[in-house]
């Protein structure tokens, strides 16, 4: 199962992206024409304007199969990156993130993940994963479907109050 979940744009980050752009095309130009200084601070602007552009588009893929479930991210459409993969035998909970049932995983040492797309209107969940060397809090957005081949494999660890 796949699932692909475009995390919300930021519109700030849009704007700056845009002024970025604005300023190394004139400064790309003013280099043109003369200023050898002003081309040089376009080269390096147009490098961070680049990454700057791949950063601001962010969509993450959770892949669902053989009772593993993997998170990538993809920049800008075009960039993909495997951030984590998960065995849903080692998931301590399952639950939304205002639940009562991660209350007790609240003062342990856990690394936080954000995999959600932060929009409104979306059903994030939150899983306790205990690895090898670290437990983490991992924040998902869940389907339906995806809710329940979790919940087929692991009953007792899944919760949706």
């Amino acid at each position: 199962m796949e699932i692909l979940i475009k995390r919300k744009t930021n519109p700030v980050k849009s704007m700056i992206k845009y002024a970025l752009l604005v300023v190394t095309v004139i400064c790309l130009f003013l280099g043109m024409i003369g200023y050898l200084s002003l081309m040089l601070a376009g080269l390096i602007l147009a490098l961070v304007t680049y990454f700057f552009h791949l950063n601001s588009y962010v969509e993450f893929e959770y892949l669902y199969l053989n009772k593993e479930l993997s998170v990538d991210r993809i920049l800008a459409k075009a960039k993909r990156k495997r951030m984590a993969e998960y065995k849903l035998q080692r998931i301590e909970v399952l639950a939304p993130p205002n639940s009562h049932r991660l209350d007790s995983y609240q003062n342990k040492k856990c690394k936080a993940y954000d995999f959600s797309s932060g929009q409104e209107g979306s059903v994030p969940y939150v899983f306790v994963y205990s690895g090898e060397d670290e437990m983490s809090r991992v924040k998902l957005d869940m389907t339906d479907e995806l809710l329940k081949a979790i919940r087929d494999v692991i009953p007792r660890k899944v919760f949706t109050d």
